[in-house]
């Protein structure tokens, strides 16, 4: 039982690490992006 929740935290922690390591140079994009999309009101 603790070997599969292990297994699990081990499988999030690695899908993780990728996002964590491109998102500081996605995120002027995403905020750009964002901003243009939004409606002024």
């Amino acid at each position: 039982m603790a070997l599969s929740e292990s297994i699990k935290m081990a499988a999030v922690v690695v899908s993780l690490v990728p996002i964590m390591c491109v998102y500081p140079f996605v995120q002027k994009y995403f905020t750009k992006g964002v901003m243009l999309g939004s409606v002024k009101g």
